[in-house]
């Protein structure tokens, strides 16, 4: 088991003081010409066998190379990985529709060879194509060497700005959008069609807003708040988490809960209270579980729905027989094969967990210090009794690391298509009210449809109103009607 689970978080926790690493910045590029983008953007995909041994057997790979400085094209190159399901048919083909699953820092080459049943029936018209963003995978991959000793924030921050410095301020969103339209035209199309989930919808968002000529059916699902700043989205996801917590209580009453209590409150109160019986720790066969992975597994099983059966025994194996066999699976389900957690944050794959923080901390400016942290300390406790104070945490996440930018935040595309922006009412990592504020920041139109259900994400929730507008949209063009609800 590694010696530094704080980052295996689907928020990194990263808490400690600051760290006295000289940020590393782009250098800004002066007057002059546009550079001369034409070597990327001649490029095709040299389509082959897929070097995975899970890859479906249709499934094609290739790369794409993009510039690592867009400003200065004839530098340092970055080697993006692709995969391709060809569209199946019946049916006119409508091109590529490029999907991503989030993160960041998800292999969308490796997600995508396991959604292949999720997304039949858009792959009947559509080339799926799948990538893994740079800094991810495959895709000259952020690298901090050898973690093995490490224990601390601090040691982390100065293996990777020692280990991938050249590489850590090109990897924010803005730069990755700037890839997906190399990769669009790599694979033939004029126009980008395009689904994104959780972080992938801050990706399309950002691409929109970069290349609103070049924009076509965009759908984002699980869709970040721009207009909040870094606490502003930690305090969100903190009460989302906690109403989702007490939505799954609430079932966990109705449906012979392990945990004592005749009512929604009273199970929730027993959960709460589940991480103080846990003392210094309850030794299982996978290793000590304590109160971080306790929480950890509360918080990883909300993701979808689906975990909701895979936690309910999970409580009951610890209360019953103090076995938290189980409940480290939810915790730590990269390191047991992942059987029992799905939906976001996903199976970590390769340098999932490095990359995200790498890209979420190029993605803003903000950093805090423990002090102006602790200030905070009152409204995460009333936010979140139980996730409160590790979600604060995740605010010292990014001490150390090169300085970002906010430029994720813009997202204006008022000469874009109309999208569709999908919400999930009971969704615990991005709340609800984000949907239609990136919706409202888009500024051309975008339309709202809401899924009254709980988990991160609508798509792959079983709802088969969702996948009818979603893929009426993405196949047909026709927008549901303002304010539809599933």
């Amino acid at each position: 088991m590694a010696g530094w689970r704080w980052l295996r978080r689907p928020t990194a926790a990263l808490v400690g003081g600051v760290i006295g690493i000289s940020p590393v910045t782009p250098a800004v590029a002066g007057p002059g010409p546009a550079p001369d983008l034409g070597q990327f953007y001649g490029q095709q995909v040299d389509w082959g066998p897929c070097p995975d041994p899970k890859a479906p057997a249709r499934a094609q790979c290739g790369t794409v190379s993009v510039p690592k400085d867009y400003r200065r094209p004839g530098g340092t190159t970055l080697t993006l990985a692709v995969n391709r399901l060809p569209a199946t048919g019946p049916g006119l083909k409508l091109g590529a529709l490029a999907v991503n699953f989030g993160g960041p820092g998800i292999s969308g080459v490796t997600e995508l060879n396991g959604r292949t049943k999720d997304l039949a029936g858009l792959n009947r018209r559509y080339d799926l194509i799948g990538f893994d963003p740079r800094g991810v995978g495959r895709s000259s991959p952020v690298d901090c060497g050898d973690l093995s000793s490490i224990t601390n924030p601090a040691e982390l921050a100065r293996a990777c700005v020692r280990a991938s410095g050249w590489l850590l301020p090109w990897v924010g969103t803005p730069d990755a959008a700037r890839d997906l339209d190399v990769i669009r035209q790599a694979v033939g199309d004029d126009r980008l069609a395009y689904l994104g989930f959780s972080y992938g919808a801050r990706l399309g968002a950002a691409y929109a807003h970069q290349f609103p000529a070049r924009a076509g059916r965009i759908v984002l699902d699980g869709v970040p708040d721009p207009t909040l700043d870094d606490a502003g989205t930690a305090l969100g996801q903190a009460r989302a988490f906690q109403k989702a917590l007490g939505d799954f209580a609430a079932d966990c009453a109705a449906h012979d809960c392990p945990v004592p209590g005749g009512s929604g409150a009273e199970v929730l109160a027993g959960i709460t209270e589940g991480a103080g019986r846990l003392g210094k720790g309850l030794m299982t066969d996978s290793g000590m579980l304590d109160h971080a992975g306790y929480l950890q597994a509360l918080q990883n099983s909300l993701y979808s729905k689906d975990n909701w059966p895979y936690l309910r025994r999970a409580l009951g194996d610890l209360l019953r027989n103090r076995d938290g066999d189980l409940m480290m699976q939810l915790a730590y389900p990269e390191e047991f094969g992942g059987q029992a957690v799905t939906g976001w944050p996903g199976q970590p794959q390769g340098n999932s967990q490095i990359s995200k923080l790498a890209i979420d901390c190029r993605d803003t400016a903000e950093r805090r210090t423990p002090k102006q942290v602790h200030a905070l300390d009152a409204k995460f406790a009333a936010a979140s009794k139980v996730f409160g104070a590790d979600i604060e945490a995740t605010l010292l996440a990014c001490t150390g690391w090169p300085r970002g930018t906010e430029s994720t935040r813009q997202v204006a595309a008022p000469d874009a298509p109309q999208m569709l922006t999908v919400g999930t009412t009971g969704d615990p990592a991005t709340p609800y009210s984000g949907t239609g504020r990136m919706a409202k920041a888009l500024r051309n139109g975008s339309r709202v449809l809401t899924y009254r259900g709980e988990g991160h994400g609508a798509y792959f929730a079983h709802s088969a109103c969702v996948r009818k507008a979603v893929d009426g949209y993405l196949l047909e063009g026709a927008l549901p009607r303002e304010g539809a609800v599933c």
